[in-house]
């Protein structure tokens, strides 16, 4: 059940330090959110055109690895 008598203006004077609390809280983790955004972007790009090749260990002619499934058992 609700009240019986129910001033918002009243309710707002009495919770203003907890509604700026609120308010900030919403602002901050916007903020944060969209930093998060911002940096995973930055993060993900690659601005040289060749892009930064990293030298591997081992010779630079090795051709690669690739699994090849066994058949099973029977059908060998």
């Amino acid at each position: 059940m609700s009240a019986p008598d129910t001033d918002t203006e009243t309710q707002k004077k009495q919770h203003r330090h907890a509604l700026i609390g609120i308010k900030t809280a919403i602002i901050a983790g916007a903020l944060l959110m969209i930093a998060g955004i911002v940096y995973a972007v930055l993060q993900a790009t690659d601005p040289s055109p060749e892009g930064d090749a990293q030298p591997v260990d081992g010779p630079a002619q090795a051709e690669p690895v690739i699994a090849k499934p066994q058949p099973p058992e029977g059908q060998r």
